[in-house]
This record gives C-alpha cells, sequence and structure tokens, in this order.
C-alpha cells in the first residue's frame, strides 16, 4: 500500500511539474491512464502548473510534427529515387533512331532555326547543360558522321567567369581541344542585376557546324517531328 500511496505522490508531482500522462506513465513505468485519472480527480493546478502542462504540451506537439515531417522527408525521398529507378529502366540502351529523334528534339528546342541567309547556314546550338551538350554532339558524331574540324565551339562567359576553367571544362564535355573555342564576354541587361553570382561558372557553350544541306536536314526532321505529334 506504501508503495501505491509514494507512486499516487510521485505522479501529482511531476503533473504538477507539467508532465503529460504519457510522460508519467513512461516515468512510473505505470500502464493505465485510468490509475492517473482517479489520483488526479481532486488535484488542483496552480496557474503556474497550469503554464507549464499547456506549454509542455505544445512542445510535444512540435516534437511530434517535427518527428512526422522527417518521417515523411525520409519517404519522400525514397520514393523520389525509387521513381528515378524506374525512369532511367524505362530508357534503357537508345538506339540509332531512337538518338536521331532525341538530337532532332534537343536542336528543335535549343538550335538556331533562322533561314534569312539560305547561302550560309549552320548548325548552332546553344546550352549550359553538359548532359545536354553531350548527347548533342553524340547526335552530331554518330547520326551524321560529321568531321570533327567542321566542328567549333564558343563560349559565351560573364566577367566573373575564369576563362581558363572555362575552356577546360567544355573541353572534356565536347571532347574538342581548347584552342577551338573562342570567347563571348556578355552582360545582358536582364542579367546584369539579376543573376546570381557564379550560377553558370563555366558560362554557355555554342556547338557550330558550317553545313548548309546538314541543318535543312534537321529542319526537316523537326517538322518531321512536328507533323508526327500534331494533336
Amino acid at each position: 500500500m506504501s508503495s501505491i500511496i509514494h507512486l499516487k505522490e510521485e505522479a501529482i508531482t511531476l503533473r504538477k511539474a507539467g508532465k503529460s500522462y504519457s510522460e508519467i506513465l513512461r516515468d512510473l513505468k505505470l500502464s493505465s491512464k485510468g490509475t492517473l485519472s482517479a489520483w488526479f480527480k481532486n488535484v488542483e493546478l496552480s496557474s503556474q502548473s497550469q503554464k507549464l502542462l499547456k506549454k509542455n504540451a505544445d512542445l510535444a506537439i512540435k516534437r511530434g510534427l517535427h518527428k512526422f515531417n522527417l518521417e515523411r522527408s525520409k519517404r519522400i525521398i525514397k520514393e523520389n529515387e525509387v521513381a528515378r529507378t524506374e525512369g532511367a529502366a524505362l530508357i534503357g540502351k537508345i538506339s540509332s533512331r531512337e538518338l536521331l529523334i532525341l538530337g532532332a528534339a534537343l536542336y528543335w528546342g535549343e538550335g538556331t532555326k533562322s533561314e534569312r541567309n539560305l547561302n550560309n547556314r549552320s548548325l548552332s546550338f546553344a546550352n549550359s547543360d553538359s548532359d545536354m551538350v553531350s548527347a548533342y554532339l553524340k547526335f552530331i558524331r554518330d547520326i551524321f558522321k560529321v568531321k570533327e574540324e567542321k566542328i567549333r565551339a564558343g563560349i559565351h562567359v560573364y566577367p566573373n567567369t575564369n576563362l581558363e576553367m572555362a575552356k577546360k571544362y567544355w573541353s572534356k564535355i565536347t571532347k574538342l581541344p581548347t584552342d577551338r573555342f573562342y570567347i563571348v564576354t556578355q552582360v545582358s541587361r536582364a542579367s546584369q542585376n539579376n543573376r546570381p553570382y557564379n550560377s553558370l561558372p563555366y558560362g554557355t557553350v555554342v556547338i557550330r557546324i558550317c553545313y548548309r544541306k546538314l541543318f535543312f536536314r534537321v529542319k526537316g526532321m523537326i517538322q518531321g517531328l512536328t507533323e508526327s505529334t500534331k494533336i
């Protein structure tokens, strides 16, 4: 009996200290909330105890939300990785025809398509995404067998760009020698005050091929894509 009385006194002390039922059950190794309800039935909590109880309850809610958010974030990250793996598996190894379509689509989105000077047209593709540039060059080299000496490259940089680093970077990506790159330094009005410092540390690369017939062949491929995807 004295043991029960001692537990009851401890429970009341903890309750007045602002502890929740769950915390008291855990600390005293009890199992019944009903027992605590009976013990606390005639216990009057001071305003200070009530404030402590509310404060601890708010903290418990925050901890619960924090734990929930952590678990949710872990679940989302895992789901994203599964989705990424499934997406990669859907592509697998691409055929020559698929590379042809991919390259035409890349040029459709990022290439120069103006036909104003019909006698001096060239394929001109610009981007800052190294993977996209690499895929485009694979299309040019593998599908059209363009000779390396016909491929010219330029780098559009900003005043803060390290030119040597930019040349070495794009040379590695494109497999073109560093002396093949011309440099254009630019500061557009739109980006002069808005572009974050070093947002494009290596600038934008431009791949240019002076080959009029190839230009119009790619334009025809884009026309084929357009006609094949009309809704």
